[in-house]
């Protein structure tokens, strides 16, 4: 007789509660529903709880990593479908789990949760990915540094969209696998460009990106002040480096894109204005934006006292002084890199005519 195609149970799933929870949460929800059914669980405080481990669950569902399905569980969580006494540290660590669906007095068989009375919810302002979806995109070839560059992208995005979902750690891996797939054929178009051509062209002083690049960033809403304040910076950077490249256009919209998502999702900005405190310190987000403009951190600091001093001198109120550090900081640094008998004259005075940023507070 010969062996059979299907050598064990095959893994059930409906495509109603896939569609609404997501496939990977329905195929695991119901993998553990079969277990509890299998008369394997224990009742407790009017719940069904079996006992496993990642390691068990990856031997009977040999298509995902330990840390997949970690990080399944910890969704199915999120969505209040599973509840779990403590998420395991490592593969081996028993798991007390049960499906979030109390049992009737006279009987002991369970029903998972209508998709209907699943409620999504908005991303948090500070939500991060765990370590297990940041690992198995790492499983996937995704770059640590590209994955951690794209999170503050991704939340700014979806808190703009006012959104609601039931799996965000899901969305997060469906977004980087597609940003990544697209960074790698851009990746792979310049490396042609290049190696076609002799070699790249340097920036140049004049420099200024097409419309094709403005118009981009202007529709994703980034300030058109705030993009034309990039310009001089990102020339300086690459000229500095002395390298080659066919792509500038590109390379400025992402340079710009990467500030306004670090700019927009971390600044803090009061509500009413107010004068500078004597003390005043910019807050440590202003420097992660700085580190992103490639301005040396300790550029910005020794700026500080100046900066107080004038402010205090004209006792002026304002909404957000680390929105007018930052502005401050950044036009200084292009005016100490430039060749400009005038560069220092007119600081201040810009600063003061300066409002790029008024419509951001």
């Amino acid at each position: 007789m010969s062996e059979s195609l299907i050598p064990e149970r095959p893994v059930i799933v409906s495509p109603s509660l896939a569609a609404s929870i997501g496939l990977e949460e329905a195929i695991l929800l119901q993998h553990l529903d079969s277990i509890t059914a299998l008369g394997n669980g224990q009742q407790r405080d009017h719940y069904l709880w079996i006992s496993t481990t990642l390691a068990q669950q990856a031997e009977q569902l040999p298509f995902w990593q330990p840390a997949a399905i970690r990080r399944i569980l910890h969704s199915l969580v999120d969505l209040g479908i599973l509840l779990i006494d403590s998420m395991p540290n490592d593969e081996q660590q028993i798991i007390e789990l049960a499906v979030n669906q109390q049992l009737n007095p006279s009987a002991t068989p369970i029903k998972i949760a209508s998709p209907a009375s699943l409620g999504a919810q908005r991303i948090a302002d500070q939500w991060r990915p765990d370590a297990a979806v940041i690992a198995q995109l790492q499983q996937q070839g995704v770059a640590a540094q590209f994955i951690q560059g794209n999170i503050d992208e991704f939340v700014f995005y979806w808190r703009e969209r006012k959104e609601a979902s039931h799996a965000w750690s899901s969305k997060f891996i469906q977004h980087i696998t597609r940003r990544w797939q697209t960074h790698q054929q851009h990746l792979h178009a310049a490396a042609n460009k290049i190696n076609s051509a002799d070699s790249g062209n340097q920036i140049e002083n004049q420099w200024q990106p097409s419309l094709d690049a403005i118009e981009i960033l202007e529709r994703m809403g980034i300030n058109r002040n705030f993009i034309d304040d990039a310009v001089a910076e990102f020339i300086l950077y690459w000229q500095e480096r002395k390298e080659g490249q066919n792509t500038w256009n590109s390379k400025f919209v992402n340079h710009v894109k990467r500030q306004w998502a670090r700019f927009s999702h971390t600044l803090k900005h009061d509500t009413e204005p107010k004068p500078i405190s004597e003390h005043w310190k910019p807050d440590h987000e202003v420097f992660d934006v700085l580190t992103i403009a490639n301005i040396e951190l300790q550029f910005a600091r020794d700026l500080i006292p100046e900066f107080v001093l004038f402010w205090r001198d004209k006792n002026a109120l304002h909404h957000s002084w680390n929105t007018k550090f930052l502005q401050h900081v950044k036009y200084r640094w292009v005016r100490r890199n430039e060749n400009d008998p005038h560069a220092k004259g007119d600081a201040f005075d810009r600063l003061s005519d300066r409002s790029w940023a008024a419509d951001l507070i």
